[in-house]
């Protein structure tokens, strides 16, 4: 049973006839809840800062976008910069395609946007197999359009990633240093670790784009606290690698950390 304050009436016309019709009225706390997440849920963006609306659109059409051939993950963003300037930005969720709006520079205002002839660059912010999410400039395949602001009505583009360098968002104290040299390498890259604290065994991990583990060893540190440890670039059955870039992650409980490196035959 619905108690007066839960219902409303609907009148309608039939054979000319009125009949009404008792329909439920929603709750104020459930239009509230819907207007929030419609809210939320359209402006989740948070990496990328593009300018606000200078009511001078340019429209890009994202057709897809990919890292070594894998679509990115929903909830990656997707921003195109006129050199330094964020001008326009969208959030991935599961569907291709994606418009993005581009803001025009407006003089008459003095709002800030891309200036038309410019050249764009791509940018994502995303995530790899193994969880590290990162800003990386992104090649672009031309659809329709020559890539530069205000090309035409729109332009049309497929993002496509072949190697990453991941930002290294992580829990590591300054004090605890970790690097790696030569980088790119050849035929070996040695790894130093100084842990001036917590001088248990550490896990070193190596990780291909795709997510998979490659190599992995315990190393301790020395009376010092230093690690020294030089890999040859072959997995842990002794094969060489291909060349490529590749994740080094190091961990001991206390710390964890994280580094791109290039091996190059």
């Amino acid at each position: 049973m619905l108690n007066q304050e839960n219902r409303g009436t609907v009148e309608t016309v039939v054979d000319g006839a009125i009949r009404r019709s008792i329909i439920p009225r929603m709750n104020s706390w459930v239009i509230t809840i819907a207007i929030l997440f419609c809210y939320f849920t359209g402006n989740a963006q948070t990496h990328f800062q593009p300018v606000p609306s200078t009511g001078l659109p340019y429209t890009i059409v994202v057709t897809n976008a990919t890292i070594n051939g894998v679509t990115i993950v929903p909830g990656s963003e997707i921003a195109v910069f006129d050199d330094t300037l964020c001008v326009g930005a969208v959030v991935y969720q599961d569907t291709f395609p994606v418009t993005v709006t581009a803001w025009q520079a407006s003089s008459a205002y003095g709002l800030a946007g891309f200036t038309p002839g410019n050249s764009m660059l791509f940018k994502m912010y995303t995530q790899n197999p193994l969880g590290f999410w990162a800003e990386i400039v992104a090649g672009s395949v031309l659809e329709t359009g020559n890539g530069f602001f205000g090309d035409g009505v729109y332009t049309a583009v497929s993002l496509i990633t072949s190697s990453i360098a991941f930002s290294q968002r992580n829990s590591i104290p300054e004090s605890c240093l970790f690097k790696a040299y030569p980088n790119p390498f050849n035929a070996e890259i040695t790894f130093i670790i100084d842990i001036p604290t917590n001088r248990s065994q550490t896990e070193l991990q190596i990780y291909n784009l795709l997510g998979s583990k490659i190599f992995s060893t315990t190393v301790s540190p020395d009376r010092s606290g230093r690690i020294i440890f030089r890999w040859n670039g072959h997995d842990r059955n002794g094969r060489v690698l291909p060349t490529g870039n590749y994740f080094v992650k190091i961990s001991n409980g206390f710390y964890t950390k994280q580094q791109v490196i290039t091996y190059q035959k």
